[in-house]
């Protein structure tokens, strides 16, 4: 059995997003393929390779006393795996997957933060027909957004309010292909220490939510390069001021003169996202940063 779903960006609201925000999310072109075959051992074999085809993680799963567990040492990723299985096993009994080699394939850098755990995730709900969504909050934080661009070729609207997911599909301006680049700074950040900070927060979040939604409409009823460049300002002080941190532009790009940076996803590391008016991305990399696409090139923009 083959599965695959892809990737995502985190275009607006991040952070308010988690609490009902409306948001822009774009599915990355690139992916995760889960491989499903059937051996003849009594344990679950599990493997990960990444884009280079490198097998980065693998564990045996073997039922004990109506349990699932694990003969290797204790670690973070194995513990996800029970706790994702577990889950199933309400749905679906895990004992009739015991010989079953479960193969996946990443076709895109695991450090990117493009959806290395959501992608997964989606690929196994697909495996056991369950709800991704369930799955996914079984395990982990988060609102969702990346489960639903993991079936999507096209730019979506996102929010989950009092648990009421709505997706919408839309399409950007051209202006998203022609002069908005991503660049990889090649910080990973820890999206579930990102999520537990901001939950630490004190702010007005139904007066942010207002004003992040507004922003959300006008960035994708844009028409003007200097327009989004003034609604990337905007949205970058609204996060700004949730999370109690300068703006990336301020605190590292500030002599960046041929347009406007916004933090994508957790902000500190990761991809940002720049505005140029004449494609010119030397400044980026005469800083070191050599990992740049075209947005059109990553995310699926119409």
């Amino acid at each position: 059995m083959f599965f695959q779903s892809n990737g995502k960006i985190l275009l607006s609201s991040e952070y308010l997003v988690l609490d009902g925000a409306k948001s822009i999310a774009l599915p990355s072109k690139k992916t995760q393929e889960l491989h499903v075959t059937k051996k003849t051992m009594d344990s679950i074999v599990w493997k990960s390779y990444d884009h280079n085809n490198n097998l980065w993680f693998e564990e045996i799963f073997k039922l004990k006393k109506n349990k699932l567990t694990y003969d290797g040492e204790k670690n973070i990723i194995s513990e996800k795996l029970l706790k994702l299985f577990n889950h199933i096993h309400k749905f679906k009994d895990v004992s009739n997957s015991l010989g079953n080699q479960f193969i996946t394939k990443l076709n895109f850098d695991r450090n990117w933060g493009l959806g290395t755990s959501s992608t997964f995730v989606n690929n196994l709900a697909k495996w056991a027909e369950i709800n991704a969504y369930e799955l996914l909050h079984s395990s982990f934080k988060g609102s969702g957004y990346d489960i639903a661009c993991c079936d999507k070729n096209c730019p979506i609207t996102y929010s989950n309010l009092n648990n009421s997911v709505s997706i919408n599909e839309i399409k950007l301006n051209s202006l998203f292909r022609e002069n908005v680049f991503l660049i990889y700074l090649g910080r990973k950040q820890n999206t579930q220490n990102s999520i537990k900070s901001y939950y630490n927060k004190s702010f007005n979040k139904t007066k942010s939510i207002q004003e992040i939604n507004k922003v959300t409409d006008q960035i994708i009823d844009c028409q003007d390069l200097y327009e989004l460049e003034s609604l990337i300002e905007l949205h970058e002080s609204i996060i700004s001021n949730i999370l109690s941190t300068n703006p990336i532009q301020k605190s590292e790009f500030k002599d960046y003169k041929d347009g406007k940076i916004k933090s994508l996803g957790s902000w500190g590391g990761d991809f940002i996202l720049a505005t140029t008016r004449n494609n010119n991305l030397s400044y980026f990399k005469n800083k070191g940063f050599n990992t740049i696409f075209p947005l059109s090139d990553l995310v699926y923009i119409n």
